[in-house]
């Protein structure tokens, strides 16, 4: 019941129904009851009433206070169960990089599927405490790809074995996901707060004060205790409802470049286009999507090598640490067109089409970035945010692997 309510209202209607709802009960039971009990300020009520309010408000306040205590803390490790999850799946993408070459298309792919399956089909599912089938098909999947790798030498033995240990944690962390999407209070502890509440407005009557007092006291009072009921009922369910864990570490980080589309910057009408020059694009910056990317300008004297670019200079060159890749292209009326690759180099899926703007929006400069896989419909997702400071050193090496850096294979052969 709880859970249909948050997944068909908002949370503002929840909060309106129940305290207004509890706000018109409670004035219609005050009206009742000096209605039925026009003498019940002279009888023994208020005496006992008075003598148990103490007690009873102490009891009440510590039975709430444990139910939004717990609610609270299950909230917590959902939020930390997803952040763990996130963290390691980031990981096994790191260490697919050091995998076989040929082995990491396959690998990436199937680790994508599950973290698309989970952030969008299994979080709708949680919604009512359910796993996702498309989200155990994924996790199978990737178990199944990871049985075909057959790495060679120590080092990819290990970082196949540490790959293999985040498999293992991936599939834990998602069944403690799925348990507190599951979980709920004991039924004993609901009815217990419920009647609670409902015998605290009882002894809370005062039956001595003016209509109005009386309707103004018993009115506020609901409104503070159904307030407080109420977030322990839309806390209870971390994954249910508007207040629920977000999904975003799952595209944080390297597991961005998962995202790319979505996570891409959409030009608005109100962006104003800069031209960009080689001076302007050099340097380091960070993609979401594909990690630090280093940009120099060819030194013509010294075709081997990149050096900082000056003015007329319109050749550049690339690296970036994902997949080993690179980048060769050209300034050309103010926007880089270029060709990227990435190891292994030997198939489609590995080179393609790039493409940067500066655009000037309300928010600052940026440079925004679209690619493709060979000469495909280019789509949005290789944005560009500047970094500065010295070139990574592992990065800074690359440039001087000629063979590691292509040209368009449409131009070249023009």
């Amino acid at each position: 019941m709880a859970r249909t309510l948050l997944n068909s209202m908002s949370t503002v209607e929840i909060v309106l129904l129940g305290v207004g709802g509890m706000v018109a009960l409670t004035i219609a039971g005050v009206l009742l009851a000096r209605r039925l009990f026009p003498r019940l300020a002279d009888s023994e009520f208020e005496p006992v009433a008075d003598s148990l309010r103490v007690v009873y408000e102490l009891i009440f306040a510590l039975i709430l206070a444990f139910v939004i205590a717990a609610v609270l803390d299950e909230v917590s490790s959902a939020e930390s169960a997803v952040a763990s999850e996130a963290t390691t799946i980031g990981e096994l993408v790191r260490a697919n990089d050091a995998l076989p070459a040929r082995d990491r298309l396959r690998l990436d792919n199937s680790v994508e599927q599950y973290v698309r399956a989970v952030a969008t089909h299994e979080w709708q599912t949680m919604q009512d405490g359910k796993p996702s089938a498309r989200a155990t098909s994924a996790l199978e999947g990737m178990y199944a790809e990871y049985r075909r790798v057959a790495p060679r030498g120590t080092a990819q033995t290990e970082n196949y074995s540490q790959a293999l240990d985040n498999l293992h944690d991936i599939a834990a962390q998602r069944r403690e996901r799925l348990n507190i999407a599951a979980a709920d209070l004991p039924t004993m502890l609901r009815v217990l707060v419920v009647v609670g509440l409902l015998l605290l407005l009882v002894l809370e009557y005062r039956p001595q004060l003016s209509l109005a007092a009386g309707l103004v006291f018993m009115g506020t009072l609901a409104v503070v205790v159904t307030s407080a009921f109420l977030l322990t009922v839309i806390l209870n369910y971390p994954f249910a409802g508007e207040v629920s864990v977000s999904n975003a570490p799952l595209k944080q980080d390297n597991l961005a470049r998962f995202w790319s589309r979505e996570l891409a910057y959409r030009p608005r009408a109100t962006d104003d286009q800069r031209a960009l020059t080689a001076a302007r694009l050099q340097g380091v910056w960070n993609s979401d999507a594909f990690g630090t990317v280093i940009l120099r300008c060819e030194d013509p004297a010294a075709p081997r090598s990149v050096r900082n670019c000056r003015p007329g200079d319109r050749r550049m060159r690339g690296v970036y640490r994902y997949h080993d890749g690179t980048v060769t292209g050209e300034i050309s009326r103010g926007v880089f067109r270029g060709w990227w690759t990435e190891s292994p180099r030997k198939r489609r899926v590995d080179s393609g089409l790039v493409e940067w703007r500066l655009l000037d929006t309300g928010e600052g400069q940026i440079v925004s970035g679209k690619w493709s896989y060979d000469h495909d419909r280019p789509k949005p997702g290789w944005d560009l945010e500047e970094i500065g400071g010295a070139d990574p050193p592992d990065l800074r090496r690359r440039f001087s692997q000629l063979a590691t850096f292509h040209e368009d294979p449409w131009v070249r052969s023009r």
